[in-house]
């Protein structure tokens, strides 16, 4: 995924996020995203670890397979650089998983910190902003509901990602 696009992927799904955390009630927002939101985050990143397991065994599968192509002389299907060329697509495509499973743990942490300094009222410390609308309440179910719909999409992203590995010999032209 371009910059561009995880750029306007962002802004887009900030927007949602202000719009959806404008319009309803903080308080129903609070215990949505403690009751229902938050607990399907956590099973989708457990599972979304689980997937990137497996999948890199499968990575790991195809890269002995091109190991073993590259080890067969007689019977050579694919050049070198259509070899290389695999290899690059799948190594871009293990980074991308790479970054998206980075992302979600770290932004599950951070939701998981927010929750807890959501409720947490330290008698020195005033909130800083003097609005009506843009409260602490309203920043912290901002940024929680902000968090879970990033990691949805690095979900997404990730799932998109498994299904081009698995296609990873079409990765090369086919000029034959």
């Amino acid at each position: 995924m371009t910059t561009k696009w995880k750029i306007l992927t962002f802004i887009g799904i900030f927007i949602f996020a202000t719009v959806l955390t404008l319009f309803i009630e903080q308080v129903k927002l609070s215990g949505l995203l403690e009751k229902l939101i938050f607990p399907a985050v956590s099973v989708l990143v457990g599972l979304s670890i689980a997937i990137i397991g497996i999948f890199l065994s499968s990575i790991n599968t195809i890269y002995l397979s091109i190991y073993k192509i590259l080890k067969t002389k007689d019977q050579q299907i694919f050049t070198k650089t259509k070899i290389k060329e695999i290899k690059d697509g799948l190594s871009d495509l293990v980074d991308e998983l790479k970054e998206n499973a980075v992302f979600t743990l770290f932004a599950f942490i951070i939701i998981l910190t927010l929750f807890f300094i959501k409720d947490l009222d330290l008698p020195y410390i005033k909130w800083f902003i003097e609005s009506s609308v843009v409260t602490k309440e309203f920043v912290m179910n901002l940024l929680i509901l902000l968090g879970n719909f990033l990691i949805f999409w690095a979900i997404i992203d990730s799932t998109k990602v498994v299904f081009r590995i698995t296609k990873a010999f079409e990765l090369m032209d086919n000029e034959e």
